[in-house]
């Protein structure tokens, strides 16, 4: 029987082709922060003030969760929609609330700098944290710039801007550590060059701003816009929040009490970070791709199913990958003196959340390209639920437990993701999206464990579990699957 061939629309070539470039400008993200993690723990060389450093950054990070107030994402869709109107009112509506509401964070966080730094008994983190508000002042500029550029659907300025951000930002954090300032400690001085970082971003955004969309700065601020924009903006603020809050909170908790396990932490998720890219560019092709064809109940199914199986037929083998070598990993890029016994446990529960989390994550994208978008919020809030409830009580006395509700929490989001198929009957076919694609990978982990004891011969049965995985892939590709028709 002949197969048909699946041919793009030019709609999904669209889509398809900003996703690569999307998913190039994360995959660069990753590895810059990477590389400044490794140039950061090999020059301070001790684990404890390693610790301390990535702890003042997932605390920026969870502070950066909050900026904006939602007038960036009320952006996107004015330009999108109305990009006349958004050049000469939704912009500088945007850019006003956004810095004023930056001001206020920055006042606030001002004021509980010195709880925090009592919190976490380093008394470091009360200079750091209030210089740090010239960061987030200057980000929220540049975070309502990227948004002009997306919402305009030009994703390669945007790409080039996420790669601007973080590699003057990752510049900064490495530089407070390399020229140290008479008079202010390490943290503050890291601040001081992050702010410095970001005050560079935010001029060379707006310049870009100006050249491009040249929007009206200066003007008057209609209350019906703001109210119209912050109504639109504020479902998504929260939700964003509830998506991305629980790694930084866990990093924060565990931090109250080892900033040693903080730098194991930091580590792992730098490392499982590479894997998490698979999902995030999936998501983004997933939404329109299913939506697209919403009005078939079975396309739908069919086109779900796939977006699900090829992030799997890539999730898996990676995911199986760090679980088995998280010290070779973690050795070969942060030094022998960050893998110990716990950093291999972080590093494995931390590759499985990323994992369980892929259900949640890309299921919601499956579900909003159907029209039914509560699943995201309810799905994000079982996954969060657990790591507020349980992490602050069992953080200080094992945070290896506090990780295992962590990634607990993803597994729980992961089958509410799956009820929620059933609830609103769509379920997809699970072999072909969840069954199938693990059979590779299962070859593969087999021939690895068992070149384990095989001594010297090792290397050699992983270079055959890797031919093997990828021949297998191949075969199964072959055999007929749910097939996606073109639009």
């Amino acid at each position: 029987m002949r197969t048909q061939r699946f041919n793009l629309t030019e709609t999904q070539r669209f889509l398809l082709r900003n996703v690569s470039i999307i998913g190039l400008g994360l995959f660069i993200n990753q590895m810059l922060q990477t590389v400044g993690s490794i140039i950061l723990a090999r020059e301070l060389n001790d684990p404890d003030r390693f610790g301390e450093v990535n702890l003042l950054l997932q605390i920026f990070g969870m502070i950066s969760l909050f900026l904006n107030f939602g007038f960036n994402s009320s952006l996107i869709y004015a330009f999108s929609r109305k990009p006349l109107e958004a050049v000469q009112t939704n912009f500088r509506v945007a850019l006003t609330g956004s810095t004023l509401f930056s001001l206020f964070i920055g006042l606030l966080l001002c004021a509980l700098a010195p709880l925090l730094a009592n919190y976490y008994h380093l008394t470091e983190l009360r200079g750091a944290l209030m210089l740090s508000s010239i960061m987030f002042f200057f980000n929220s500029i540049l975070n309502i710039g990227v948004a002009s550029f997306s919402g305009n659907r030009d994703f390669g300025t945007q790409a080039f801007f996420m790669v601007i951000t973080t590699a003057l930002s990752t510049i900064g954090t490495v530089l407070g550590v390399l020229l140290p300032r008479g008079g202010i400690n390490l943290l503050e001085n890291i601040s001081l060059w992050m702010g410095v970082g970001a005050l560079l971003t935010a001029s060379f955004i707006c310049i870009k701003v100006e050249r491009v969309h040249k929007p009206r700065w200066f003007g008057p601020l209609p209350i019906q816009e703001i109210k119209s924009m912050l109504a639109y903006g504020l479902p998504s603020w929260a939700g964003n929040i509830a998506k991305a809050f629980q790694q930084p909170f866990l990093v924060m908790m565990v931090g109250s009490s080892s900033v040693l396990a903080v730098g194991y932490l930091a580590n792992g998720f730098r490392i499982t970070g590479f894997i998490g890219i698979i999902t995030w560019a999936f998501m983004i092709v997933t939404l329109p791709f299913v939506a697209e064809r919403s009005q078939d109940v079975e396309e739908s199914k069919r086109r779900g199913t796939s977006c699900i199986r090829y992030n799997n037929l890539l999730l898996y083998p990676l995911t199986a990958i760090i679980c088995l070598f998280p010290d070779q990993i973690n050795g070969f890029l942060f030094g022998s003196d960050y893998s110990t016994g716990d950093s291999a446990a972080y590093i494995r529960l931390m590759a499985l959340g990323v994992l369980f989390s892929s259900v949640g994550r890309l299921g919601g994208s499956i579900m909003a390209g159907i029209g039914k978008t509560k699943s995201t919020f309810w799905v994000m809030i079982a996954a969060g639920i657990f790591v507020v409830i349980f992490v602050p009580m069992v953080a200080s006395s094992s945070p290896v437990l506090a990780v295992w509700i962590y990634t607990g929490g993803w597994a729980v989001s992961a089958l509410t993701m799956i009820g929620f198929y059933y609830y609103e009957k769509f379920s997809l076919n699970w072999w072909k999206a969840y069954g199938e694609p693990l059979l590779p990978t299962l070859v593969m982990i087999a021939i690895m464990v068992a070149g384990r004891f095989a001594n010297s011969w090792f290397p050699l049965f992983v270079c055959v579990g890797l031919l093997a995985l990828i021949s297998f892939t191949i075969r199964i590709e072959k055999n007929p699957k749910p097939r996606v028709n073109a639009a």
